[in-house]
């Protein structure tokens, strides 16, 4: 079966700005990374169209290729899945907002962000979330199969990038791009496709909140028992006098509160 229309243009695409970058590394030397790149100056300026032409611009071979495998392996997936109006839809709304992500945590740094990475982590939350209990297999440094279902590599995928974002250095890697795509994707694809999840999600929020709360109770109660009983015990040994006013108080505010609850 062939890739999927805007999958297989999207690829092309990809791939053929990558050539005609190499092509005028050597021979035209025109400023396309400066000009097309994700950069603060160029937002400031009002270069707003790099949010978008960021995406199609990467830096090296091997930044290329692991994009563009993982797009060809994501992509067409998604796309039967949501179709191709959805799947465009996600793809560059997760790479606009992945570019928003890098402006936020890079400001006031200098730099330029180039890659499809944060569009590529949204089509990765769309898969898990679509297709959770697919099995993937990885090769770690290219060479050590492994296999994680999807949901699994998402989210520890998405940790990694939190982490990194949060380090001090990342390495000249967008880590902030990654991770704002990717929740992009997965705000999208849960609230168009899969919106019983937010129930599902809202749901067990509430019934661990209740949890906790039904717990705090019990031992708020078992608290206020004990404290009862010693005053009881106290009563019973030394007489009621032998109570200070404070014990006083809190005999009376806990027997008002056993009263209530009855």
């Amino acid at each position: 079966m062939g890739l999927p229309p805007a999958t297989f243009w999207l690829l092309f695409s990809l791939v053929a700005v990558y050539l005609l970058q190499v092509f005028n590394a050597y021979v035209i030397h025109l400023p396309l990374e400066s000009f097309f790149g994700l950069s603060i100056s160029g937002i400031m300026q009002g270069h707003l169209w790099q949010f978008l032409t960021y995406q199609f611009l990467h830096g090296g071979t091997m930044h290329i290729v692991v994009n563009g495998l993982m797009f060809y392996f994501l992509g067409a997936e998604v796309e039967r899945a949501m179709g191709r109006r959805h799947f465009l839809l996600l793809y560059f709304l997760s790479g606009v907002i992945g570019g928003l992500g890098w402006t936020l945590f890079t400001y006031p740094y200098a730099g330029v962000c180039v890659g499809a990475s944060a569009a590529i982590f949204g089509l990765l939350s769309a898969f898990a979330v679509l297709y959770p209990q697919r099995e993937v297999t990885l090769l770690l440094m290219f060479v050590f199969p492994v296999t994680l279902k999807a949901w699994v590599l998402a989210l520890g995928l998405g940790l990694i990038q939190v982490l990194f974002t949060i380090s001090p250095s990342g390495g000249g890697i967008a880590y902030s791009a990654h991770l704002a795509g990717g929740l992009a994707g997965l705000i999208y694809t849960i609230t168009v496709f899969r919106p019983e999840l937010w129930g599902a999600l809202v749901g067990r929020s509430k019934s661990v909140i209740a949890t906790h709360t039904q717990a705090r109770t019990i031992r708020h109660a078992e608290a206020n028992r004990e404290e009862m009983d010693r005053l009881l015990d106290k009563i019973s040994r030394d007489g009621i006098h032998a109570l200070t006013p404070a014990e006083r108080r809190r005999l009376e505010e806990i027997s008002r509160a056993r009263g209530k609850s009855r």
